[in-house]
């Protein structure tokens, strides 16, 4: 019996079945928006590469090993196709110092109104439960 269980589980470490989901890599965050806009859930993400990884951690100082992971999530749905989307990127590993003197992993986000089409929808006050 005991046999069984380690040959088990020697085949499902093997098969990547106790595996952490992949997380994709991506230098097109306009990509990670619509993917956002079309999952069940709203949100998508990635690890960032390619010219705009290298700006920030650039502008940032962080080593040049350092990943920059793209975060995308639903904030509101305005209607099928059209959300507001919070894009939230990220540097797990590189620490900044805060104005309150301690060091935190560097993280910056922003927030827009996007629809499928990469128009931003026609809001109105009724659409964002506020008066303007």
């Amino acid at each position: 019996m005991m046999r069984a269980v380690l040959l088990f589980m020697l085949y499902c470490i093997s098969s990547g079945a106790f595996a952490a989901p992949m997380v994709p890599e991506t230098a097109n965050v306009r990509g990670l928006l619509l993917s956002a806009i079309d999952a069940r859930d709203g949100t998508a993400e990635a690890w960032l590469t390619g010219p705009m990884a290298a700006k920030l951690k650039n502008e940032t100082k962080a080593p040049p090993n350092t990943r920059v992971k793209v975060s995308v999530s639903t904030l509101q749905v305005f209607r099928p196709g059209c959300k507001r989307l919070r894009l939230l990127l990220s540097m797990p590993t590189h620490k900044m110092a805060t104005v309150k003197g301690t060091m935190e992993p560097f993280m910056m986000y922003y927030e827009l109104n996007l629809c499928r089409d990469g128009q931003p929808p026609q809001v109105s006050p009724v659409g964002l439960g506020e008066a303007r």
